[in-house]
């Protein structure tokens, strides 16, 4: 070797750090690799929930998957696996929940801690509908998700000046977009870049479903039906409620209700703003969280009730959150017999918590017949 001329010795170096390096980037999925498997992984475990929150809160689910895989390192920085946190949201003054420190711009700088990474999803949707430097963002439509990234940039979400742009290469990148018209990216699975079987998969097609395209409309006098409202009365996860039969068929809701197709072969009903089915034979948690591309347990939480309880042909079950009080012209019920708290929370589209707090009453106690009940 030593006779070799010095500059041939020189590239034979070269070339040999050359293979070593692009070795060890194939085995490790580097970014350089054209579907890295912790990108492909992050897609397939939480597609289906940011969908979930585009037909929420009309924000485009690209979006949301491409500020997660950003600001997270597709859920590998320590905000991310200490705190659950996906989209480097700070406390703030309003936050009341978790916090957890972490240098940023400042040392020990604080920022909120969720107990699930489903928690950071919703958390970081209400961001965006209550933040009202975003307002502009909603008058967007949920398939315009270079506006919106640039929207997100000059809003101030994040200080970096290419912020946009990084969110746009994502969704180029993976073809995030497609998942904003309730379609799966033609991109390899898990399965097929490391030999495992994806964490979940894409959102569940239904036939003839139209994707939610703009953000929630406002009504006078009332909230937005989706944003889940931030009082002290918000329960993340219900607690399991003491009713004697909590998943009773409900009585026929007076209320005008207002039919919505969404072409899946039932009708989707509103009451109080908030979307509604009525269970079929054979229906479970699961098929119609699948049906209206939801998780089950966002079923089950709208609907105020354990994961285990069960389903009857005939329950009423919402779509979406229910609001912290009733339309406006309910303002009092006069309990009948057989009615429970429970029946007035579906009843009126009432959140459970909320009902018991208007009442000044411990949760899990009964109203009986003739108690006025205040449900607004």
């Amino acid at each position: 070797m030593r006779h070799l001329p010095r500059y041939i010795f020189v590239i034979l170096i070269l070339l040999l750090y050359s293979c070593s390096t692009s070795r060890k980037a194939s085995r490790s999925g580097s970014p350089g690799s054209p579907n890295p498997s912790y990108a492909i992984e992050y897609m397939n475990k939480y597609s289906t929930l940011a969908v979930s929150e585009m037909r929420r809160t009309g924000i485009p689910a690209s979006i949301t998957l491409a500020q997660g895989m950003l600001e997270s390192n597709y859920g590998r920085s320590t905000l991310a696996t200490k705190g659950n946190n996906h989209f480097g949201i700070k406390c703030h003054s309003d936050w009341r929940g978790e916090k957890i420190y972490y240098d940023d711009n400042r040392r020990g700088e604080c920022f909120r801690s969720y107990p699930t990474a489903e928690e950071s999803f919703r958390d970081h949707s209400d961001f965006l509908t209550t933040g009202s430097r975003y307002k502009d963002l909603f008058k967007l439509s949920s398939t315009d998700y270079k506006g919106w990234a640039h929207g997100l940039r000059k809003a101030g979400y994040a200080t970096d000046p290419k912020y946009a742009t990084l969110l746009i290469n994502k969704i180029d990148n993976y073809g995030l977009h497609v998942y904003d018209t309730g379609q799966q990216p033609a991109t390899p699975d898990l399965e097929q870049t490391t030999g495992q079987q994806p964490v979940t998969t894409a959102p569940k097609q239904t036939t003839g479903q139209q994707p939610a395209t703009t953000a929630p409309k406002q009504t006078t006098g009332q909230q937005s039906a989706t944003p889940v409202q931030k009082t002290a009365d918000t329960v993340l996860i219900p607690p399991v409620q003491k009713t004697a039969d909590p998943v009773q068929t409900q009585p026929e809701i007076q209320a005008p209700i207002k039919v919505i197709s969404l072409n899946t072969g039932r009708k989707v009903r509103e009451n109080n703003g908030v979307q509604y089915v009525i269970a079929a034979e054979g229906d479970t948690y699961k098929s119609i969280a699948e049906e209206y591309q939801l998780l089950a347990l966002e079923v089950n939480r709208y609907n105020d009730l354990p994961p285990d309880a069960p389903l009857k042909p005939g329950q009423l079950i919402y779509l979406q959150p229910k609001r912290s009080k009733a339309a406006e012209g309910n303002s009092i019920h006069v309990v009948k017999a057989g009615e429970t708290m429970y029946i007035l929370s579906q009843k009126y589209a009432v959140k459970l918590s909320a009902l018991y707090k208007m009442n000044v009453m411990d949760e899990g106690t009964e109203c009986v017949p003739g108690q006025k009940v205040r449900i607004r």
